[in-house]
């Protein structure tokens, strides 16, 4: 259990301390704008320390139609086997054996206790390393662009006109001949 101590730990501490000091649930209600009952909860559950405050579980104990132990080593043995031929498949061999419950209350025992094996593929890491750069102008990179028509503020005559621009890998300066 988490030990950080929250704000409203404490504002029950302070009602409970104040419901036993006075020995009035209903008083401490109104006075810190809660129910009667909810103040009578947290005394009787107080022993001086503010873990006994603490939220609990509500998750139940067990399930009056939960599946069995031979249940699930029955989904388990035909899972097993038939699981390459679908689920649908497996469930059609349980029955055959025996079981009676639905197809989504198998599937949902097969998630919860059939943990999916995934194959993972196996990448190679590339042995591709960049090219040392050592001095201006060793490695430029020159790039052509068509420039459309539309972005021309005069007329081309049917001349088509092309941007080229030359980038220095070494320091990234940007030319753009005229």
């Amino acid at each position: 259990m988490s030990s950080i101590i929250t704000e409203e730990l404490r504002f029950r501490k302070l009602i409970c301390e104040y419901a036993i000091k006075h020995k009035n649930n209903a008083e401490a209600a109104r006075r810190y704008h809660t129910s009667r009952q909810q103040v009578q909860r947290w005394v009787k559950r107080y022993d001086r320390t503010i873990e006994s405050l603490r939220l609990k579980s509500r998750r139940p104990h067990s399930h009056p139609n939960q599946h069995t132990t031979d249940e699930l080593s029955l989904i388990k043995r035909v899972y097993s086997k038939f699981r390459h031929e679908g689920l649908a498949q497996v469930y059609t061999e349980a029955k055959k054996r025996g079981y009676t419950r639905s197809y989504g209350s198998m599937c949902c025992q097969i998630r919860r206790h059939m943990p999916k094996t995934k194959e993972s593929k196996q990448y190679y890491k590339s042995k591709w390393k960049p090219d040392v750069v050592t001095y201006p102008g060793e490695k430029v990179q020159v790039d052509i662009k068509y420039v459309p028509n539309e972005c021309l503020l005069f007329n081309t005559n049917g001349i088509k006109y092309y941007q080229i621009t030359a980038i220095d890998e070494y320091s990234r300066k940007r030319i753009y001949p005229l």
